[in-house]
């Protein structure tokens, strides 16, 4: 039976997602017709490498009510790591080059980080099964994560590799033991398999030192031993696609984010809009668009929930994290050497998410709250701890408050869907 919420979480994520997959018309995905260009490239038989022209500001971003968009003149996404869309060739293969079957394809690939941000609640706090389940339900259902993951991109096998990522190194942290080498050798692999997925994975690299280096160890030299074993393999399973880019682009371009950044011209720019609308008017669409959408901004960024919506969600969002500060206020001391690591990592993956989200937008105009997804994991356990600690003398109510959250997050969807972006793109 403790399996069972999870299942009904899956069961919620597959439906749902399957609808937004099948009913939003196509290319109404950020930056979808890029990535089925890869794919397409590759059952071609060339890897792509990313060039000057690639890129026609012109283009984007595609109206919510456009149908014919030059799909194949799309194609500035191909500096991206091959890994995921190697994955989506047989589908890619089997349908005829469908969309749909890529957009279904990738939903299966997402579903893999709900699992793994219910493993990763549950060996933290293995005697609350309601907060593994409702912390899937956040992550498996909110509105906008969603949408990202029933669209054809790969944000889906990196989200999922960062998932897993975290729950292995919970794993490492939680032994009694110093760590088998088995053990430190997977991580490294998942890992590696993230810097052959997308820059965000990187953020792997950091979580796997960390837990080499703070899993039990007898001497101080062990614990670095097995941090530089787990980088070293890590990095040496990405060597050959960073080679291949250091022949391509040339200089110190192992990620072609430089031949990126050159082709992506017309792209705003931060430093173009703080002359236009002044460092406060920057940093105020910032907070702005960066909330609305990681909640939900659907299409290309251009359909959007009501006022009364978001308004409703900031005050969902601004009592969760009151009722996450008084848990941590009240519970930390009672928490075991193992789970105040293992909130360590989760705490370090939230920041070096928010940093790498703050570096872009240093440089450019992505005010986009899918960026911070790579933290959703930490984000909705910390939400769950919040409210069952609230909710917590309530017995008749706190072993179900995941079914609540994902019956709510679920009609929420369903509004989003039927009343929201459909209605807009038709």
């Amino acid at each position: 039976m403790k399996a069972a919420p999870l299942a009904v979480v899956l069961l919620a994520y597959a439906l749902l997602g399957g609808l937004f997959a099948v009913l939003i018309p196509p290319w109404q995905n950020p930056d979808e017709p890029a990535h089925y260009n890869y794919v397409r490239q590759l059952a071609a038989g060339r890897l792509p490498v990313i060039e000057p022209t690639d890129w026609d500001a012109t283009l984007v971003p595609i109206p919510p009510t456009r149908r014919d968009p030059p799909v194949e003149r799309m194609t500035y996404e191909d500096h991206q790591p091959p890994l995921f869309y190697l994955l989506s060739l047989p589908a890619y293969w089997l349908s005829g080059g469908s969309l749909t079957a890529l957009r279904l394809f990738a939903l299966c690939v997402g579903g893999l980080s709900v699992v793994f941000a219910y493993r990763t609640a549950q060996a933290i706090f293995p005697e609350q099964h309601s907060l593994a389940a409702f912390t899937a339900a956040g992550v498996a259902l909110l509105p906008q994560h969603l949408f990202i993951l029933s669209g054809y991109n790969n944000d889906a096998l990196a989200l999922a590799l960062i998932a897993a990522a975290v729950w292995q190194s919970v794993r490492l942290l939680s032994q009694e033991r110093a760590p088998a080498a088995p053990a430190l050798l997977a991580l490294a692999v998942t890992v590696g398999l993230g810097l052959w997925t997308k820059a965000t994975a990187y953020l792997t690299l950091l979580l796997a030192v960390y837990a080499a280096l703070r899993a039990p160890a007898a001497r101080a030299p062990d614990r670095l031993w097995r941090a530089l074993l787990v980088g070293s393999a890590a990095c040496l399973l990405a060597a050959p696609w960073w080679m291949r880019n250091l022949a391509h682009y040339g200089g110190f371009d192992f990620l072609g984010l430089q031949a990126h950044d050159a082709a992506v011209v017309g792209q705003p720019r931060t430093a173009e809009w703080i002359a236009q609308y002044g460092l406060d008017g920057v940093l105020t669409r910032l907070a702005r668009t960066t909330f609305q959408s990681f909640w939900g901004q659907f299409g290309w960024m251009s359909v959007l929930f009501s006022e009364r919506v978001y308004l409703a969600l900031l005050g969902l969002t601004l009592l969760s994290a009151t009722l996450f500060a008084a848990w941590w206020a009240r519970e930390s001391r009672a928490l075991s050497q193992f789970q105040h690591r293992s909130l360590e990592l989760l705490g370090l993956l939230a920041l070096g998410t928010v940093l790498a989200f703050a570096w872009y937008n240093v440089q450019f105009v992505q005010h986009q709250g899918r960026y911070l997804y790579p933290a959703l994991v930490p984000v909705a356990l910390a939400v769950g701890l919040g409210w069952h600690h609230a909710l917590g003398r309530l017995s008749g109510i706190t072993p179900r408050l995941w079914l609540l959250a994902t019956a709510s997050l679920a009609g929420l969807n369903v509004y989003a869907l039927w009343r929201v972006i459909l209605p807009a793109m038709t």
